[in-house]
């Protein structure tokens, strides 16, 4: 999650956060969550983070939202990846589902 983190983060996605909630029995391990300043912006954040998925040996199961680019959710199984427009994030504030989350990456 770290490291995807920093792809995103390399790529100027803007506030970059990565939650570890293995600890909740979730779906996955951790979760990730940026924003992008564009529809173009957000595209190219989750086609960098399927590149370097390939390259990393990541798995990689789907991908939901690429060609409206408001919200694209990029599942890697052990990590699920969202990646928002500015006014989406406001509006679903995920980042509240898992209060108790530890903190891997960022700031909330």
């Amino acid at each position: 999650a770290v490291a995807v983190a920093q792809w995103l983060t390399d790529k100027k996605a803007e506030n970059v956060v990565a939650l570890d909630v293995s600890a909740s029995r979730t779906f996955t391990d951790g979760i990730l969550i940026a924003s992008a300043s564009s529809f173009r912006h957000a595209q190219g954040l989750a086609d960098h983070v399927l590149d370097q998925c390939r390259d990393a040996k990541y798995e990689f199961l789907r991908m939901e939202g690429y060609q409206g680019g408001e919200w694209i959710l990029i599942d890697c199984n052990d990590m699920i990846i969202n990646i928002f427009q500015r006014d989406q994030r406001d509006l679903y504030r995920i980042e509240e589902l898992w209060p108790q989350a530890e903190l891997l990456h960022g700031s909330r």
